[in-house]
C-alpha cells in the first residue's frame, strides 16, 4: 500500500473491472464506485467525491462521546449496509478514534509504539476486506495513491477498493494523515490474510525497501503461499500525466508485466537512470 500508506495519508479510493491494455481517462469518484456498490458509497459519497482527505475536515475527538463525531453516522450507515451489528459498529468506531488519539499522542511526544486500538479495528472489519464476488485479483502497490487508482481502473482489487477499505478511505477523522498510517498497515495485513489464493499483482512506481510494501505486504503474501503467482508491474508517469508501464525495452506504454520482482525493479532503475529522473526514486533502489 506505499504508504502508503496511502501514502496512506488516508488514501482515497476507486474501481471498475475488466482489464485493459491502455489507461482510461481519469475517473471521477462517482463513476468509479457509486454504480456497482451503492449502499456503502451512498453513505460516504461526499468524501469519495472530494477524492482525498483534507486537513480541514471536522476533527472533533471527544473521548467521552465518540458518537458525537460528525462522521459517526456515515461510518455506522456504511457498516450496517455490510451487515455488521450496531454493537460491533460502535466498538469498531470507538477503537478507531481511540487509535487516532493514541497515534497523535505518540507524534506529539516524539515516541513510537504499538497501537492495539488499530489492531482491534482491523480484526473487527477483517471479513469486509475480502475481494467481492466477481472482483479482480488482489493488488498491492507502491508510489502514491494514483498507483492504486491505476490498478483499480485496470480491473484489480486493492485494499482501498474492498468494502471496508472504501469506508475508511471516505473518512476524514484526523488532522495529520500520518495519524492513521498504522491503521492502514493493520488493514493491509488483514487484506492479504483474507485473500490467500489466486493470482496477485504488485504495481510499483518506486522501489523503497523501507516501504510497507516491502517490509510487510510482500513478506505476508509470500509467507501465506511461497508458490503464489505474483506479477509485477513497474510504472512511470508519462509527460501527459498518465501512468504507463515500463516495457523491457524501456519504452512506456500500456501494461508491463514481469514474472520476477528483480526484473521489474531493474526496469524501474534503468528507466530512472536513462531519463535522469531523480524524483523517480532510482537513488533508493538497491540491486544486488
Amino acid at each position: 500500500m506505499i504508504r502508503r500508506r496511502p501514502n496512506l495519508s488516508l488514501p482515497s479510493p476507486s474501481t471498475p473491472r475488466a482489464p485493459t491494455n491502455t489507461l482510461p481517462q481519469p475517473v471521477r469518484r462517482d463513476d468509479n464506485f457509486a454504480k456497482p456498490r451503492l449502499p456503502v458509497e451512498s453513505a460516504i459519497a461526499p468524501a469519495l467525491q472530494q477524492g482525498r482527505p483534507s486537513s480541514t475536515a471536522a476533527q472533533r475527538l471527544d473521548a467521552d462521546s465518540f458518537q458525537s463525531h460528525p462522521e459517526y453516522p456515515a461510518f455506522k450507515n456504511s457498516f450496517q449496509s455490510l451487515g455488521m451489528s450496531d454493537g460491533q459498529i460502535d466498538k469498531t468506531w470507538n477503537q478507531t478514534l481511540k487509535g487516532v488519539m493514541l497515534q497523535q499522542r505518540y507524534r506529539e511526544s516524539g515516541q513510537h509504539g504499538p497501537n492495539p486500538h488499530f489492531a482491534q479495528v482491523a480484526d473487527n472489519v477483517a471479513p469486509h476486506l475480502k475481494i467481492e464476488p466477481g472482483g479482480g485479483p488482489l493488488a498491492l502497490w507502491s508510489g502514491g495513491y494514483d498507483v492504486s487508482k491505476h490498478a483499480q481502473m485496470n480491473g484489480h482489487t486493492t485494499l482501498e477498493s474492498t468494502p471496508a477499505g472504501r469506508v475508511f478511505s471516505g473518512l476524514e477523522l484526523y488532522q495529520n494523515p500520518k495519524a492513521v498510517t498504522p491503521l492502514w498497515n493493520h488493514l493491509s495485513e488483514k487484506f492479504v490474510q483474507q485473500n490467500p489464493t489466486g493470482d496477485a499483482h504488485v504495481f510499483m512506481r518506486t522501489h523503497d525497501p523501507r516501504s510497507t510494501l516491502y517490509q510487510q505486504e510482500v513478506p505476508n503474501l509470500m509467507a501465506q503461499d511461497p508458490n503464489r503467482n505474483v506479477t509485477w508491474h513497474p510504472l512511470h508517469t508519462g509527460s501527459d500525466g498518465k501512468l504507463q508501464g515500463i516495457q523491457p525495452d524501456l519504452s512506456l506504454g500500456g501494461d508491463a508485466r514481469y514474472s520476477s520482482e528483480q526484473d521489474a525493479r531493474t526496469a524501474l532503475k534503468n528507466y530512472g537512470t536513462q531519463t535522469h529522473d531523480e524524483g523517480f526514486g532510482a537513488q533508493v533502489m538497491k540491486l544486488p
